[in-house]
Parts: structure tokens; C-alpha cells; sequence
């Protein structure tokens, strides 16, 4: 059954300072000095911020927490995030030696190399009890896969929270490092690359072991999957192009967040990845990981103009 209103959503995990770069092609020959007419942007960029950007445009409430450096981006971050009257402002630590920071490389095929300086953020620690009040007003929790949110994981679900978390890139169930975030997960998303195996076989693996009610495949160019736990089926759809393409980057995070806000509202959960694919696909045709976003209104219309391909691929 759906439902119209929108959620409070509280979000935690990677704020930093981006910067993309376009360059012809790779390798990248060197050359003293380059002029790439407007080819450098600069954005407020980190999981934890796109995701809080493309929900609030989506309509949602947005309660957003995370860590910062004592610096002026730290600053600069904590004034952008104000601009917004629906992203809430949680706790905001400015603890961090500098603010993470990254540069992206994109070719004019769209090809992308990024350059992850995260500081210090991974001895950074969040409390549940500094948390808690603000977990307990959300409908969902997004803990991104973060070292700081480790103490929050079991803490939301003794809460009664539905938790969503994005791995990215795994290549065993067994992962050292998200295996937590597996196991704490109702929605987990996570992507293909680095996988060199049969993929309705490794979500099923992970659906098995963990018992998360929902699993998305990112497939990128290829499109997506999705495992429903409580209807047991795997389903593919194809990727679409809406509009011409800026870059890819940013992609992963406009699924999550979109699929998260259509599903939170009572939509079908393959609905909701066609919906969550759509908005992402018209995303793309931004340069910058928060930019490019649709309102809920939009990306419905958008989507009953646009011709989906999907296949069940496994009923179990």
C-alpha cells in the first residue's frame, strides 16, 4: 500500500570537497600547463551529502550527521548543507585533522578515475548516544559504510529502525570490512564491479547468510538487479538514457537515495529501482555527484515516457 507523505530520514556518512576534472582520454600524456576551459567544478560532494541532496529534492526530511575538519571547508560544507530547509542538520562534528577531499578524472567517453582523500574520517567515531535522539525521529537510518557508524549498526536495529547501507564494491560476502553492514542491513545496495561471478548466485549467497529484505545490483551501463526477499525473486532491468550524459558520477548515490525514497512510500520495490533508474539516468546529464536531480512529480512523469526493459531471472 503506498503512502503520499514523505519521510524524515536520518542520513550519516562521507562529507567532502570535490572536484572534477575533464581530460581527453586515458592514459593521460603529460603536459607542463592545461587550459580546460571549463572543464574543472567544484561541488559539495560525499555520499553522505548527495544522498541528503537528492532526498530533500525528492521531498523528504532529511536529519543529516557526519564529520568534518577544523578547516574552512569543514565551514564552507556545514553553510551549503544550511541552504537547504529540508536537510536538518544533526551533529555535525568538526573534529577531523582537514576535510576529505577528492578529485575525479572524467575522459570524453565518460570513463572515470577517482582520487579518495579521506584524512583522518577513518578513526573518526560516532556515539550512539549523542545519535539516538535523532535516529529515533527517522523512519529510515542510512548508515554509509563508514568506520564511524560501526557503533550504530546493531544500536539502530535495537531501535526498531529499518537500516539501508551501499557497500559499493565487494567481491566476498565475507568482507572484512562491510561484513557489519551486511549483517545490520534491510536495503543493501552494492555494486558489480569486482565481482567475477554469477550474480543472481552472490546476492542469493548474501540474501541467504544476512537476510537483508532488499538487494540491489548496480550493473552501471548495464542497468541493475534487484533481489526481493519477501516476494523471492531476482529481477533484471536495462539501464536507459533520458538525456545526454555529462558523466557517470554520482550515479551509484542517485540510485540508492531515489530507490530508498520510492520504496519508503509504499511503491513496488521493482517499481521503485525503474522509478530510482530514471532518476538517475536523467542525473547523469550533470556534471558533479550532487547535482542533477529530480522532484518525486518529475521523475514519475519522466518515467511513464520512458520504455523499461526487465527480466525475472530467478525465483527462489
Amino acid at each position: 500500500m503506498k503512502n503520499t507523505e514523505n519521510k524524515k530520514i536520518y542520513v550519516s556518512g562521507l562529507l567532502n570537497f570535490e572536484t572534477i576534472l575533464n581530460v581527453e582520454s586515458f592514459p593521460i600524456h603529460y603536459y607542463p600547463v592545461e587550459y580546460p576551459f571549463f572543464g574543472v567544478s567544484n561541488v559539495v560532494s560525499g555520499t553522505a551529502f548527495n544522498i541528503a541532496k537528492s532526498l530533500h529534492t525528492l521531498g523528504d526530511d532529511v536529519i543529516l550527521s557526519s564529520h568534518v575538519g577544523k578547516d574552512f571547508v569543514g565551514d564552507m560544507i556545514e553553510r551549503e548543507i544550511s541552504k537547504y530547509e529540508k536537510i536538518q542538520v544533526g551533529n555535525l562534528y568538526h573534529t577531523l585533522s582537514a576535510t576529505p577531499s577528492n578529485v575525479v578524472l572524467v575522459d570524453r567517453y565518460n570513463n572515470t578515475q577517482i582520487h579518495n582523500d579521506l584524512k583522518d574520517v577513518q578513526e573518526a567515531t560516532s556515539t550512539f548516544a549523542k545519535e539516538k535522539p535523532l535516529m529515533e525521529k527517522a523512519d529510515l537510518v542510512v548508515l554509509c559504510n563508514s568506520n564511524f557508524n560501526r557503533p550504530l549498526l546493531k544500536k539502530a536495529k535495537e531501535l526498531g529502525k529499518k537500516v539501508a547501507t551501499d557497500v559499493h564494491i565487494i567481491s566476498d560476502i565475507d568482507d572484512e570490512y562491510n561484513k557489519d553492514f551486511m549483517a545490520n542491513s534491510d536495503i543493501l545496495f552494492l555494486s558489480c564491479k569486482g565481482l567475477r561471478t554469477n550474480y543472481e548466485d552472490f546476492l542469493l549467497s548474501i540474501h541467504k547468510k544476512y537476510g537483508n529484505e532488499i538487494i540491489v545490483l548496480g550493473e552501471g551501463r548495464e542497468g541493475a538487479m534487484i533481489l526481493d526477499g519477501n516476494k523471492h525473486t531476482i529481477y533484471h532491468i536495462d539501464a536507459v538514457t533520458v538525456r545526454d550524459i555529462a558523466n557517470t558520477v554520482g550515479s551509484r548515490d542517485a540510485l540508492f537515495s531515489s530507490f530508498l525514497h520510492f520504496y519508503l512510500k509504499g511503491v513496488d520495490s521493482l517499481e521503485a529501482l525503474i522509478l530510482a533508474e530514471t532518476f538517475t539516468s536523467y542525473k547523469l546529464g550533470e556534471s558533479g555527484s550532487s547535482n542533477g536531480f529530480l522532484t518525486d512529480a518529475k521523475t514519475k512523469a519522466l518515467r511513464k515516457k520512458t520504455d523499461f526493459d526487465m527480466y525475472l531471472l530467478k525465483e527462489f
